[in-house]
């Protein structure tokens, strides 16, 4: 008789984890659902899954609550732009990622994905001089010369640990996903943010960079596909098209009605406030920075990306950044995250909602 196959997911209601989740049932996992404080579970209404209450930094409720499993995909970290207590990230992302893979050797999981991002892969187009362009990759040479910001260095930080695992004979693939919008973002996420401010009408400006968007639908969808295709210590990046800012708010500002703002806000001078603001929040009056200081070194470092790796070994297709934008948009509008009535309705006839 065959066993049944179970993965365990960790994070399970948060945004990409739910979708995750969704994406291993399509494909016939039974699955158990490790979900953490501070996020309902709203994202897994509905399913036929176990549900298990988990702690990154409690070892031993840890290594409980991932007993049973065959396969495990790890989605829990923190993702922020601000950070009150800057040492969060490292012990979540960080000594979390620890405590999950030490549990996942010591109880011998067939397959194991670690969700990453293209946060970690080190800036380098624009080190070759100017004029010259080339694409982010899985083997991007790390240049700790280019990292910023408590989140990035939490994230690489993992990845090494994940790594150094790997290399000891850990079966774990890592995949990292771009800029990842759509269903099930409910916070939301610092990227979602861009989505919710614009139909709200309160972009005033942005900042020009590239952006890498992929539903996270098509996410998932690589998850799962890493999980039963991926290469042991390999790194898969998981995105779509590749857009400049301008292009981005042009779209929206025609999914949605809304006009596009046209103020360019100079990278340099974004920076500048960023820093300006974080000093404040942290040594004059606490409150979350309207600019925040990693979001103005994410800028600075964003880019293009190859996901040629993913596509090829994975059989990875990601659907067109339009039609990514147009769901989140619609998602946003469906839970309530636009705040007037009238603004709602019209985009809302627009889509067809």
């Amino acid at each position: 008789m065959k066993t049944a196959r179970r993965c365990i997911v960790t994070g399970a209601n948060g945004f990409i984890g739910s979708n995750v989740v969704r994406s291993l049932m399509r494909e016939g996992y039974e699955v158990t659902a490790l979900v953490g404080p501070g996020v309902g579970l709203e994202n897994l209404e509905g399913l036929n899954v176990e549900i298990r209450e988990f702690d990154l930094l409690d070892r031993k409720g840890l290594r409980d609550a991932l007993t049973g499993g065959t396969h495990l995909i790890h989605t829990a970290a923190n993702y922020s732009f601000w950070y009150p207590d800057p040492y969060l990230a490292y012990r979540v992302n960080v000594e979390g990622t620890r405590n999950v893979m030490e549990a996942a050797r010591d109880f011998g999981f067939e397959r194991i994905v670690h969700t990453s991002s293209t946060a970690t892969l080190s800036p380098f187009a624009r080190e070759l001089g100017e004029g010259t362009e080339t694409l982010g990759d899985e083997e991007r040479i790390l240049n700790l010369s280019r990292f910023g910001g408590y989140y990035k260095h939490s994230k690489i930080m993992a990845d090494m640990l994940v790594a150094r695992f790997a290399a000891c004979g850990l079966p774990v693939v890592t995949v990292l996903p771009t800029i990842v919008l759509g269903e099930g973002d409910r916070r939301p996420t610092p990227t979602g943010s861009m989505i919710v401010h614009f139909i709200n009408r309160r972009m005033k400006a942005y900042v020009e960079m590239p952006q890498n968007l992929v539903h996270v639908g098509d996410a998932s969808d690589g998850h799962v596909r890493a999980l039963e295709r991926g290469r042991n210590g390999h790194r898969y990046i998981l995105g779509g098209d590749d857009l400049d800012m301008r292009s981005v708010v042009r779209i929206l500002a025609e999914i949605t009605g809304i006009p596009a703002p046209r103020i360019v806000l100079p990278q340099k001078l974004f920076r500048v406030l960023a820093v300006a603001e974080d000093w404040l929040a942290r040594s004059v009056f606490p409150h979350e920075p309207l600019f925040p200081l990693e979001a103005a070194l994410h800028a600075r470092d964003s880019e293009r990306f190859c996901t040629d790796k993913a596509r090829k070994e994975l059989g990875f297709q990601p659907r067109p950044a339009e039609v990514v934008l147009r769901r989140a948009v619609a998602w946003f509008i469906a839970d309530g995250h636009c705040k007037n009535r009238l603004t709602r309705k019209a985009i809302q006839a627009r889509l067809n909602l």
